[in-house]
This record gives C-alpha cells, sequence and structure tokens, in this order.
C-alpha cells in the first residue's frame, strides 16, 4: 500500500510567501502584485508588509487567495559584530535582526500580537487609526524572540524565521528560537544581494538539533522598486490542497503539504512521493539529479546521464537515516526541496 508523504489527489498552488507592497516600503499596490504574480502562474500570495496587519481578502476570488500576513523585526540599537584589523564601519553592515513572518489562520484577525505601536517604526502616523496590538515591544534577544513567537502561536499565526543569513543570525540565535512554523532557506531577493541567502545547510542543522516539525519554505521577499520585477519569482513554496480556499490552504501549511523550488520559470516540481514496499519513491518533473537526505551525510542520490534527465527515483528506507527529506536538481541548478520525514513513521516492520 502506498504511504503517501506528498498528499495525493489535491491541487498545487504556487505562493509568493514573501511580499511587500506600498503599504510598507514596496513599489507595487496590492492589486499591481496580484496581476503580476497570477500572470506568472501564482495562485497565493503572503502579503508581508512590515509590522502591519492588513486584510486584502478583497483580493481573493476563484483564482487567487491573499493571506494575511506581516514581517515582524526585532532589531538591535548597536552592533553586534564589532571592528576587525582596526577597520571602520558603518553600524548597519555589522547589526543583527530577527525577521519573523506571520501568517493568520483567520484571514480578517489584524490584532497584532507581539506588538506595540512604537513597533510601527516610521509608519507610525499612516497606520494609527488602524493599528490594534497588545503592546508587547520587541526588542533583539533570544528571549523577546520567544516570547514574539509564542504570542503569535497563542493568537492564531503561525510563524516563519526569514533570511537567517541577511539577519546575521548565529547558530546559537536560530538553534534556540521555539515555536516555529517554517524556514525560509531562499529569500530570493537578499540571495540576489548577497549570493549567500540559499541556506539548506541551515535547515538541516536545525533538524540535527531537535527541531524536527519545522518545514522549509522559499519567498521572493520582492519590493519591485523602479517598476522592476527582478526580485519576483524566484523563490516558490507549493501548496496542495483541495481548494483554492483560505482555511484548506492554511489547513496544508499546518500539515506541511507543501514544498519549495527555486527558479523564475519553470522550477523543478514533484509531482507524486510515497513510500511502498519499504521504498521511498520519487516522481517529479525532468530533472538532472534526486538526492535524499536524512540526519547524517546525503549519501544516496541518483543522476541522468549526460545531457539526459529523469522523472524517477527509488531509496530503500534505511533506519539509520532517522529522518529523511527529498531534493530534486535541473540542469539550470534549480531546487526543489520538501520537508522532514520520520522513517519510523512509514517503516513496514
Amino acid at each position: 500500500m502506498k504511504k503517501y508523504l506528498l498528499p495525493n489527489g489535491v491541487n498545487w498552488y504556487r505562493a509568493n510567501m514573501h511580499c511587500h507592497t506600498v503599504c510598507s516600503d514596496g513599489a507595487y499596490t496590492p492589486e499591481k502584485v496580484k496581476e503580476v504574480y497570477k500572470s506568472h502562474g501564482y495562485s497565493i500570495v503572503a502579503y508581508s508588509d512590515h509590522e502591519i496587519l492588513l486584510d486584502h481578502s478583497d483580493l481573493t476570488d476563484d483564482t487567487f487567495l491573499a493571506l494575511t500576513s506581516s514581517e515582524y523585526s526585532l532589531t538591535e540599537s548597536e552592533p553586534s559584530f564589532p571592528q576587525i584589523f582596526g577597520v571602520e564601519s558603518a553600524n548597519w553592515p555589522r547589526t543583527k535582526c530577527f525577521h519573523l513572518n506571520i501568517f493568520a489562520k483567520d484571514p480578517h484577525n489584524t490584532f497584532q500580537p507581539a506588538s506595540s505601536f512604537e513597533n510601527l517604526g516610521w509608519r507610525r502616523e499612516e497606520y494609527k487609526d488602524v493599528f490594534r496590538g497588545d503592546g508587547y515591544h520587541r526588542v533583539c534577544t533570544r528571549e523577546s524572540v520567544n516570547e514574539t513567537v509564542k504570542r503569535c502561536n497563542e493568537a492564531g499565526f503561525l510563524v516563519q524565521l526569514n533570511h537567517p543569513y541577511w539577519s546575521l543570525n548565529e547558530r546559537e540565535d536560530y538553534l534556540n528560537v521555539e515555536g516555529l512554523w517554517g524556514l525560509e532557506i531562499l529569500n530570493y531577493a537578499t540571495e540576489l544581494e548577497t549570493g549567500s541567502e540559499y541556506c539548506p545547510y541551515i535547515y538541516d542543522d536545525m533538524l540535527r538539533n531537535g527541531m524536527y516539525n519545522l518545514v522549509c519554505t522559499m519567498g521572493d521577499d520582492n519590493h519591485n522598486h523602479g517598476d522592476s520585477v527582478r526580485e519576483s519569482f524566484g523563490g516558490s513554496t507549493f501548496i496542495g490542497a483541495k481548494e483554492l480556499k483560505y482555511d484548506q490552504v492554511i489547513e496544508a501549511m499546518e500539515k506541511g503539504h507543501i514544498y519549495c523550488a527555486s527558479g523564475r520559470d519553470n522550477p523543478p516540481q514533484f509531482k507524486e512521493l510515497y513510500v511502498e514496499n519499504n521504498t521511498i519513491v520519487v516522481e517529479c518533473s525532468p530533472v538532472e539529479s534526486i538526492y535524499i537526505n536524512g540526519y547524517g551525510r546525503c549519501d544516496r542520490h541518483v543522476t541522468a546521464p549526460e545531457n539526459e534527465t529523469i522523472t524517477h527515483a527509488e531509496f530503500p528506507l534505511r533506519e539509520s537515516d532517522v529522518y529523511f527529506r527529498i531534493t530534486v536538481r535541473d540542469s539550470r541548478g534549480n531546487n526543489a526541496h520538501t520537508h522532514t520525514y520520520f522513517v519510523k513513521d512509514y517503516l513496514d516492520k
């Protein structure tokens, strides 16, 4: 009997899980974001403007879903990293922060947990009449990060850690965050800026240290300044649900019925993923390589002959892997990743 890792018999909706508009520091209106993303095959956008929760459900229709979300910041007042070799530098490049995307389970929930009026920063006057928060003032400490995540979870939000490289998050930082739903393993805008924001290795580090229920996502963090879509369409999260309905999409996110993929045009995609007779079976779009990652080193993969592609691979379940996740890579270097699954849940004995 097939034990499906990714759900069978659902629709897979392409989503941008990290987006900014004129409601914070982006250049496009929410309506224009919907227009340009729909034209590139997207069905879902999380409108995660800085520090403010706004209900954009008026944009939702049969072919498009607006997720109610926000990006919260906890930023140091002074830089963590000292000058070295006597070199002077501006404070900002050495200043650590934590950025958290929060996703509302209820599209109309715009009460902001873990947020005070001061957190609105430069947008205070603009949003003073619509802002509703619990008065908690966030600061850049591990204790405050955990209190923020806790308050958001209790108020009905899923919480994701964004772009850990750009944020200067050290290992001791991300390993001590409790209650996360997801980790953004590709932030397309900061990858273009730094060349270092594709970070599945951080995801694996978190898994190896017990953060097993964490999913991995990709997002654009698009701002579209200069009427440009350069930052758009590079990091996608695919969500599997029966229908494009808010409650079904949130349920799919909570159950881990997702995978993420890089690539602006035709990113690699999973078609089926299941276990049968103690064997993991992968069906995907044409790719160059298919990998299985476990608790230790990745030592199993299938690669197509030169100038060819593959769409199928099988890997025996091994108890020694403890858990596993699947990666596929196409000839352009684009990757699709599942989150992690426990071997014991799928092994027939």
